[in-house]
């Protein structure tokens, strides 16, 4: 049975990969450096996160096409407003099942994303 390196096994090439980590890096520093100036908004940490996220995901998906980014950027975009209203004590839904789902979501994403773009053997 042939062993699949990473690049025949994923469909996302390492300069996507490096490029969102330094995009979500750069958004998630400017939400830290908010909250350090605003303190109220430091209670808002999961929205901030899935937000930085989502960011992350829009600008990956408008320069490197990745499928996993075009269907987790709004899911994380959701996530941040839940987390919003979980945050603000709007609604009363457990962190846990919200961060539940959106780690399902992300293994979905990734799943299709490898079923559809991978199995043909084009690259991102």
């Amino acid at each position: 049975m042939k062993r699949f390196g990473f690049a025949e096994s994923c469909c996302t090439t390492p300069s996507a990969m490096w490029f969102w980590c330094a995009s979500f890096a750069a958004f998630f520093g400017i939400t830290l450096l908010l909250g350090r100036a605003w303190p109220e908004l430091q209670q808002y940490g999961d929205t901030m996160l899935l937000g930085s996220l989502a960011a992350a995901c829009f600008v990956n998906f408008g320069r490197n096409r990745t499928l996993h980014c075009g269907l987790t950027g709004p899911l994380f975009l959701m996530g941040a407003v839940v987390a919003l209203l979980i945050d603000a004590g709007i609604w009363p839904v457990d962190s846990d099942v919200l961060w539940g789902v959106v780690l399902i979501g992300v293994a979905l994403a990734f799943f299709i994303e490898w079923r559809t773009v991978g199995r043909r053997g084009s690259h991102a």
